[in-house]
């Protein structure tokens, strides 16, 4: 059998901007490129690396490059920051093996293969979507050189000049990949970021793992990177597969958290319905990688997804403005049905959070005012605020190149988290500013749990706050504020203190003080 290694290019990002409540990049598993190496272990000697956990990763790279000459040297993409470091390990891999065959895939491959195969004269292939199926034709071929020039998932540079269209080669079946073979790395140095709730403390020794029960999406969000992939089928394993492989995580490594990672997990009802209902028995918490979307979830499904473990929902609303809607997405979401769909969370006691792109060319102060008087209407116990990011090969990042809203990066160099779009009237700097005030409002100002009375609630959440920024003046303003309301006057005067201390070394926080008038509240009480 050929050998093979397959690389999981390094990704990690540290948060660097202390106002910020959320990570830039946290350490996964890395699903997809397990899913290849699962697929094809029985007809390749397989070895894997992972860049994000081995410290020395080049190390460990060259010794297997100089041992084993492998055949064929995968690179798994997921990000398109990974790309600054693709060069450095690919020049190294070649220098070693010259005879070697490298190859690329991943998400952040599926709009940049013309870049890559540009700027990376030693690479010989990029894989257009799914990998297992396209991996193991290389693996079985007798002549790999040929086969990448004319097969229909590999990209190459004599396929770019032939002007072939590539063409996504799915497994048949999608149970034949939701097993992963875990051997390929050690679980005990992964962890998907803490779900952001008040129950994320609930659980205190966390063992999580993933499932991807179906694959495609059938929408086209303009500032998805999936908004230009040419095949929206769906694909789906079935719900006895799906049970199967939870019983063997909970048996093998004593699971206690699911996180599913399907982009559309609720879009087949019936199905999703019996998963929830035979996830029940298993006392699991349940999580939505991706979240969920409104149109889908009716009474009987908030039960059932409550009962299955869910104790916190992520909605994709996209915007609380109907506007917006129209112009960033390509799929249902009633504003309306959002209001009912939260009450019917609340109600089957789940925590209601949902996400919001903000910034995309057309929305103006007035539109985004619109979302904010939803958010209010709708009653959301927390607002995630994304700024439009344009994501090479989506339909935002070719809006904004077309009408110089931004300039053409190279690949690997957008700034994920930073608004970078300058569109006349709305200079990228206010909009950013802008976005960060409306999480302020959303979160902290007009804090649902507070509004409510829930001071405990509330208190969780800014205290999960202050574990990742410590220096969040809002954070401990409102902690302050709880515990007055408590009547713990010790730990409201420390936050309160903190506050001061914050607002008076920092300008910013001192300017987002007189802007929400927070002092004037606090001298009221």
């Amino acid at each position: 059998m050929k050998n093979v290694l397959i690389i999981v290019l390094p990704y990690l990002q540290k948060a660097d901007d202390q106002a910020s409540t959320k990570m830039k990049s946290w350490l996964a598993l890395p699903y997809g490129a397990l899913s290849v190496a699962s697929y094809n272990k029985d007809i390749a000697n397989i070895e894997f690396v992972d860049c994000n956990v081995d410290e020395n990763y080049m190390t460990t790279i060259t010794g297997i490059v100089k041992k084993d000459k492998p055949a064929i040297v995968g690179f798994s993409m997921t990000f398109d920051y990974a790309y600054n470091y693709l060069n450095e390990i690919l020049v190294a891999v070649k220098h070693i093996s010259p005879n070697s065959i490298t190859v690329i895939g991943g998400a952040a491959t599926l709009a940049a293969y013309r870049d890559i195969l540009a700027e990376q004269p030693l690479m010989d292939a990029v894989c257009y979507a799914d990998g297992e199926v396209p991996m193991q034709r290389l693996i079985e071929s007798d002549n790999p050189h040929i086969l990448l020039r004319f097969d229909p998932s590999w990209i190459t540079r004599h396929s770019l000049d032939d002007g072939l269209i590539p063409i996504k080669s799915p497994v048949s079946n999608l149970n034949d990949s939701i097993a992963l073979d875990y051997s390929f790395v050690d679980v005990n140095n992964y962890s998907l970021q803490e779900e952001f709730s008040p129950h994320a403390d609930n659980i205190p020794v966390k063992r999580r793992f993933y499932l991807l029960t179906s694959r495609g999406c059938p929408y086209a969000c303009r500032f998805c990177y999936k908004s230009r992939v040419n095949d929206r089928k769906m694909q789906y394993a079935s719900v006895d597969k799906v049970i199967e492989q939870v019983e063997y995580l909970v048996k093998r490594f004593n699971m206690n958290i699911l996180t599913f990672c399907d982009d559309q997990l609720l879009y087949h009802h019936k199905r999703a319905k019996e998963i929830f209902r035979r996830l029940i028995p298993y006392k699991l918490r349940v999580e939505v990688y991706q979240g969920v979307s409104v149109d889908f979830i009716d009474e009987e499904m908030a039960e059932l997804m409550s009962a299955a473990g869910m104790v916190r929902a992520m909605i994709n609303l996209e915007s609380g403005s109907q506007t917006m809607l129209d112009i960033m997405i390509e799929k249902p979401v009633h504003l309306d049905k959002a209001k009912e769909t939260i009450q019917l969370l609340r109600k089957n006691h789940i925590w209601a959070s949902a996400i919001f792109v903000v910034g995309y060319p057309g929305e103006t102060d007035n539109l985004r005012r619109e979302t904010m008087n939803w958010i209010a209407e709708a009653d959301l116990d927390w607002c995630v605020f994304n700024p439009a990011i344009p994501i090479r090969g989506t339909a935002l990042y070719d809006l904004c190149i077309k009408n110089g809203y931004i300039k053409p990066d190279k690949l690997g160099k957008l700034d994920y988290g930073n608004y970078t779009i300058n569109v006349p009237g709305y200079p990228a700097e206010y909009v950013k500013d802008q976005v960060y005030k409306m999480n302020l409002e959303a979160n902290f100002v007009n804090n649902r749990a507070m509004r409510v009375g829930d001071y405990n609630t509330a208190i969780k959440m800014f205290k999960q706050v202050i574990a990742i920024y410590p220096e969040h003046a809002f954070a401990h303003y409102y902690l302050s504020e709880c515990y007055h309301k408590l009547r713990n006057n010790n730990l409201a005067l420390n936050h309160w203190d903190k506050f001061l201390e914050i607002t008076n070394a920092n300008p910013k926080w001192a300017e987002y003080e007189e802007y929400f008038k927070l002092g004037e509240l606090n001298d009221n009480q």
